[in-house]
C-alpha cells in the first residue's frame, strides 16, 4: 500500500485532468476553497516525436505549444445520486456501472482491500461548473498485479468535444470498435521536480457522446497491471454508456462509513482474509437471532473504513427507516465508568457490565429529550451495544431511527433495534484485530 498523500494526488490527477487532451497535464493537489500556490515547480514530459506514425490515425496534428504544469483548484459543492442535472447516472446506475467494472478487471489482477470509495465503485458525479471540464462520475481502487501495483481511475461522462483529432504524444493507437466506439490508447510520464511518474491511458469515445476514460498510474515504474488492450477493453464496456438504461433492480451501492472511536490499526494491517472472517462470524451471529428482520444489503458486508482504522457497515433495516451500523476496531481499553459529577463529562452514561471473560459492555439509549436533532427539525432517536474485550477488539452495533421533522412528538415513537438484537451483534466472537 502506498501513502494517502500520494493517493490523493493520483486522483486529482485523474478527475480534473483525466487524459483527454494533449499530451499530460498534470494538477496539482488542492484541498477545495484554497488557492493556487503560485510556487513554480520543474515540469518535463515525455519527449513527442511529431513524426511518428499513430496506428489507426490518417492524419496526425502536432502537439500544442502550451504544454507544461497545469495546477487547478478542485471543485466543491454536493454532491449526491439521483441528481436530477444528470439524469443518465442514479444510483442504481452507479451500482451496475461499478460491478460491470470489477467483472471485466481480469482474473489475476487484485483489487486491493480498501474503503468503497477506494474500490471500483462510482461515486456521485462531480460538476466542475463553468469550466472547460464536463462532469463526470470516477471509480478509483488499487489494481495489482505480479507484485506491479498502480493507482486507477475510471471516468465517465460525456464529451462536449467528440472524438479529437490524432495529436501526436496523446495517444500512440487508435481501435474502432465494432460498435463504432473509438478507442484511444497510450503510455507516457512526466517528471515534477525530478520525479518521474509513469502513466497509461485508454479513453473510449462512444457514438451516444459518452467519454470513458481508463487511467493508471504506476509511479516510477513503466510497468502496469492492466495492459494496454485489457484498459482498452474496460473502457469499451457496453454498461458505462451514458444511454445504457438504469437497472430496475440492483443492489444498494455500498458508500464508505466510519469506525468510532477509530482503531489504532491501518489498512496496511487488514488482511482479506481476516475481513471475511469477521463477515462470516457476524453473519453467523444474524442468522441465530430469532425473527431477525430483513437488511438491504448482508450484515456480513463490513469493508475497511475511510481512514483504515478498522471495518464498518451500514445497512437499511426493513424499509429502510431504521439503520443498522456496525464497526469493529483494535487497540481500544477497557472502558470505565465516567464520574458523573466531573465538569469535562458531557454526555449521556452508559450502562456498563463485565462479561464473565473481562470484555465490558456499553450500553446506551438515547430518548427523545436526548436526540440529535438537526437543523430541519429531524430527530434522530440511537440505541447502541459495544463490547471491549481485554484484547483490545471491540465491536459496536448502533441502530438509529429518524423522527420526521413536524413541529411535535409523534404519539407513538419510532424505535431503534432492540437491545437483544444489538447485544447479539455486539457479541459476535472477533479475535485479535487487525
Amino acid at each position: 500500500m502506498t501513502d494517502s498523500g500520494l493517493l490523493d494526488r493520483i486522483r486529482t490527477i485523474s478527475v480534473v485532468v483525466t487524459i483527454v487532451a494533449v499530451g499530460v497535464v498534470v494538477a496539482s493537489f488542492i484541498p477545495s476553497g484554497e488557492t493556487v500556490p503560485s510556487t513554480k515547480l520543474d515540469f518535463v514530459s515525455a519527449p513527442v516525436d511529431v513524426s511518428a506514425d499513430i496506428p489507426g490515425c490518417d492524419t496526425v496534428e502536432p502537439p500544442d505549444d502550451e504544454g507544461g504544469l497545469y495546477s487547478r483548484a478542485t471543485f466543491g459543492g454536493d454532491s449526491t445520486y439521483d441528481n436530477p442535472a444528470f439524469p443518465w447516472f442514479t444510483a442504481a446506475k452507479a451500482a451496475a456501472m461499478s460491478e460491470a467494472v470489477r467483472a471485466a478487471v481480469p482474473a489475476d489482477v487484485e483489487i486491493e482491500l480498501a474503503a468503497p470509495s477506494n474500490s471500483l465503485n462510482f461515486g456521485p458525479v462531480t460538476d466542475f461548473g463553468d469550466s472547460e471540464f464536463d462532469p463526470m462520475t470516477t471509480a478509483y481502487a488499487e489494481l495489482t498485479r505480479d507484485g506491479v501495483t498502480a493507482f486507477v481511475s475510471v471516468n465517465v461522462g460525456p464529451s462536449s468535444d467528440g472524438v479529437p483529432p490524432c495529436v501526436a504524444g496523446a495517444l500512440e493507437r487508435r481501435d474502432i470498435d465494432a460498435d463504432g466506439t473509438v478507442v484511444d490508447s497510450g503510455d507516457s510520464w512526466y517528471e515534477i521536480d525530478g520525479v518521474r511518474t509513469y502513466s497509461r491511458s485508454a479513453t473510449a469515445y462512444r457514438e451516444d457522446g459518452t467519454r470513458v476514460s481508463v487511467y493508471q498510474s504506476a509511479g516510477s515504474s513503466p510497468a502496469m497491471p492492466l495492459e494496454q488492450q485489457e484498459a482498452a477493453a474496460i473502457a469499451s464496456i457496453p454498461e458505462l454508456a451514458m444511454s445504457a438504461p438504469s437497472p430496475a433492480e440492483s443492489p444498494v451501492l455500498q458508500v464508505d462509513c466510519s469506525v468510532y472511536p477509530p482503531g489504532d490499526g491501518t489498512v496496511k494491517d487488514l488482511s482479506r482474509e481476516a475481513v471475511d472472517a469477521a463477515n462470516a462470524a457476524f453473519t453467523a451471529s444474524w442468522a441465530a437471532i430469532p425473527d431477525a428482520p430483513a437488511l438491504d444489503r448482508p450484515i456480513g458486508s463490513l469493508v475497511p473504513d475511510g481512514f483504515g482504522s478498522g471495518i464498518c457497515t451500514d445497512v437499511g433495516v426493513g424499509d429502510g427507516t431504521i439503520r443498522l451500523a456496525v464497526s469493529v476496531a483494535g487497540g481500544q481499553p477497557l472502558p470505565t465508568a465516567p464520574d458523573p459529577y466531573d465538569p469535562s463529562f458531557y454526555g449521556q452514561l452508559p450502562v456498563l457490565r463485565t462479561l464473565p471473560d473481562g470484555s465490558v459492555v456499553e450500553f446506551l439509549d438515547t430518548d427523545i429529550t436526548q436526540m440529535m436533532t438537526s437543523e430541519d427539525g429531524t430527530g434522530l432517536l440511537s440505541r447502541s451495544v459495544t463490547v471491549t474485550r481485554p484484547s483490545g477488539v471491540q465491536v459496536s452495533a448502533r441502530s438509529t431511527v429518524e423522527i420526521a421533522a413536524g413541529g411535535r412528538a409523534p404519539l407513538t415513537l419510532p424505535e431503534p433495534l432492540s437491545a437483544e438484537v444489538l447485544d447479539a451483534v455486539a457479541n459476535t466472537p472477533i479475535g485479535q484485530w487487525p
